[in-house]
């Protein structure tokens, strides 16, 4: 399934709320199979998206399997491109069916329904607190506070999210990778997005920050 040879000019065509759905369970299916690929990526030593494979003396490694590591994470780059691309379709597409309701006076309970859709797709309720921000951590460089309420992170968001090893294995697979949040400040219900490019620094872990569920 590859989507991101997708031109955005299609944003220009009607779409009907049904067409909405096969994309949205488009991007579902590339957000189960990233989570697989990212497991896949652990078992292989924890490896993710930028271990080396070849050992100190240059030769490959040989407690790792190399093909497998090479295909899942040359795979996770093309589904994130994809899953990018189906996200700008499916907001798009939202604003439109929305816009289109909202025209017609007459259908109520369709317009009802389209504007809780575009609630649950988008998805914009927190799930995570930002407990603990050490300084001079990734987390505090890219702007994150004690408090702050997360609503999304990479690809996970309150609909899918399970546990916090979720969020472990999307942090560890994308060390040295921006991956972008949708942050909401505690005192106020303003929602802003911020970049985090999870990485090795002098403390512990790859953020630097302590993430806790939401009850």
């Amino acid at each position: 399934m590859m989507l991101g040879d997708v031109s955005l000019s299609d944003q220009s065509i009607k779409m009907n709320r049904e067409e909405l759905l096969v994309l949205v369970k488009q991007k579902d299916d590339i957000e189960n199979e990233l989570n697989e690929l990212g497991n896949e990526l652990k078992s292989q030593g924890d490896i993710g998206m930028t271990g080396e494979l070849v050992d100190r003396e240059g030769y490959p490694r040989n407690d790792i399997d190399l093909v497998r590591v090479r295909q899942a994470r040359q795979r996770i780059i093309c589904l994130q491109n994809d899953h990018k691309a189906l996200m700008k379709q499916i907001e798009a597409g939202l604003i439109q069916i929305h816009e289109n309701s909202s025209n017609n006076s007459s259908n109520t309970t369709d317009s009802t329904a389209t504007i809780s859709s575009q609630t649950t797709l988008l998805n914009k309720e927190p799930f995570l607190r930002v407990d603990i921000v050490s300084n001079e951590s990734p987390a505090q460089i890219a702007g994150l506070q004690v408090g702050d309420l997360i609503c999304r992170i990479g690809t996970i968001r309150k609909d899918n999210f399970r546990t916090m090893q979720d969020v472990a294995s999307l942090v560890n697979n994308s060390e040295n990778r921006t991956i972008t949040l949708l942050i909401q400040r505690s005192n106020t219900k303003e929602q802003q997005t911020v970049s985090l490019t999870p990485k090795k620094w002098s403390g512990n872990g790859l953020l630097g920050c302590k993430l806790t569920p939401l009850n």
